[in-house]
């Protein structure tokens, strides 16, 4: 079974390497580079809402926050690296003492809570000069290596996937960790985990500083690849978008971030002529998953293996 496993991931990746290459179409690479971007982000918040079972509905604003950081730092002269290393820490500090103030609550109290610090930061952000107010920052310049521009959507798409392998596997080593035991011993019962010795709300706040960096780190790729960030990019409506791919994709399951990922942002480019419709098209889907695939989409080989033995 670890066998096959592996050679499964292994194969998705190579699909996931080969696809742009073969079709050799840009609207591909874009789309890919778009849910790879998206998957990082969801991996992130699948550990603290699948493994610690928590619940946060503000993840866009520190996805938004540290695209914002990056831009400004690199139009200053900043190095591309140094940019998304000063943003990423700073977001995830900022996430560490947002979780030691809101974790101390739980179920549609910490929604709440995270609903509100989202549109905290996403005011400030509107309304700050240094971050082009409601129009935006644009003219964000693309990434380079010592000298070297990627300039290329192609070789965009290919750094972004490494650093979603990448940041899976180091996922996978905390999951797979006494580390993740404990998250899942949270998510299952608090009070049992706590009166096992387990600090609760540390692990608590270590899954959600986590959670943050990585939403931070998808934020400043995101921003050198379009360009351009404005403060809708913090806003509510994007952290449920992150929400439904985890949902979609299986809550609890990495693979599932991927899947997920991948699937809503393909179906958001292609239900755009439907128009105004196209929320129907997402209404429908969450339905079906719901009632046929409640463990999501990274559950569907089970599912088909169930629905024959019946």
């Amino acid at each position: 079974m670890l066998i096959n496993k592996k050679t499964g991931n292994l194969v998705a990746i190579a699909l996931l390497a080969l696809v742009p290459l073969l079709l050799n179409d840009p609207f591909i690479t874009h789309m890919g580079i778009r849910a790879a971007t998206a998957a990082i982000v969801v991996m992130g918040l699948t550990l603290f809402i699948g493994y610690t079972g928590q619940i946060s509905l503000g993840h866009a604003a520190f996805f938004g926050l540290a695209a914002y950081i990056s831009g400004i730092l690199m139009k200053s002269g900043f190095p591309f690296l140094g940019s998304v290393a000063v943003a990423t820490i700073a977001v995830g500090f900022l996430g560490c003492l947002v979780g030691l103030l809101v974790l101390r609550t739980s179920g549609h109290y910490l929604a709440l809570a995270s609903i509100a610090v989202g549109v905290i930061l996403q005011t400030l952000v509107k309304n700050s000069s240094i971050t082009g107010g409601p129009s935006g920052l644009t003219a964000v310049p693309e990434p380079s290596f010592f000298g070297w521009s990627l300039n290329s959507d192609i070789l965009y798409y290919y750094m972004v996937l490494f650093c979603m392998v990448v940041g899976f596997i180091i996922l996978r080593r905390i999951t797979d960790s006494r580390t993740g035991d404990a998250l899942r011993s949270i998510a299952n019962n608090e009070l049992a985990a706590q009166s096992l010795g387990i600090p609760v709300f540390k692990y608590k706040v270590i899954s959600f500083t986590i959670s943050t960096m990585f939403a931070a780190f998808a934020g400043t790729l995101f921003v050198h690849y379009d360009g351009f960030i404005d403060p809708d990019r913090l806003g509510l409506h994007i952290s449920i978008f992150f929400f439904v791919m985890a949902f979609i994709g299986g809550i609890g399951n990495l693979y599932g971030s991927i899947i997920g990922a991948f699937a809503i942002t393909i179906l958001e480019e292609y239900s755009q002529g439907f128009g105004s419709y196209n929320v129907l098209v997402y209404g429908a889907l969450l339905a079906v998953v719901i009632l046929f695939l409640p463990k999501g989409l990274s559950d569907l080989p089970n599912a088909i293996q169930r629905w024959r033995a019946r």
